[in-house]
């Protein structure tokens, strides 16, 4: 009988499977992480750019506004000197002629203050003393500067009769010796009747 040859039983042969391969973990290079976080970062560019543009529109913003608040204080002026004081002068010439009175006041723009101008009348006499809204009939006009408009304040007071009070308010475009000087005669209308027994 021929001797056995003994099989290699491939159950118990390990060495007959392939064993898994492992990875090897390995640090990121330098030139990696530095990707990585310029990545990360980009959006400061981003960040930074609107803030600037925001600035940027911002100091446009207040030198356009700037501008316009300049060319109304200039327009304002302009029409006071070219009209609105030479109607309230004719005014002050004819009372006096008649037996009253008038005085122009006119205010400079301050810190504190807007430009104004107000006509202060009597219908008898001069005007003796300082001029109050709760004696003597008045149109002022004030410059409002932050809404581009001229304020209208009048009085009829008059022989401790009439009222004070704030009117419509005027653009530029509303002033005209016409549009003054009616509002001048509608205030001595309503003045005159005061005063007067029934």
């Amino acid at each position: 009988m021929s001797p056995t040859t003994d099989k290699p039983d491939p159950t118990h042969d390990r060495s007959a499977q392939t064993a898994p391969a492992l990875t090897e973990s390995r640090p990121a290079s330098p030139s990696q992480e530095s990707s990585d976080s310029n990545s990360s970062v980009v959006e400061i560019d981003q960040i930074v750019g609107h803030w600037s543009d925001l600035r940027q529109q911002g100091v446009e913003r207040e030198a356009q506004v700037e501008s316009e608040r300049n060319q109304f204080l200039t327009n304002f002026r302009d029409l006071t000197a070219s009209v609105i004081r030479p109607a309230m002068q004719a005014v002050v010439d004819r009372l006096d002629e008649d037996g009253g009175g008038g005085l122009i006041e006119e205010r400079k723009e301050d810190l504190m203050h807007r430009p104004r101008i107000t006509l202060w009348m009597s219908l008898e006499d001069g005007i003796t003393g300082t001029p109050r809204q709760d004696l003597n009939p008045y149109l002022q006009l004030d410059a409002d500067v932050g809404q581009r408009r001229i304020s209208v304040w009048e009085g009829d007071m008059w022989q401790k009769e009439g009222n004070s009070r704030a009117t419509t308010p005027w653009g530029l475009s509303d002033v005209s010796t016409e549009s003054v000087t009616e509002r001048i005669l509608e205030i001595l209308r309503r003045a005159a009747t005061h005063g007067v027994e029934a």
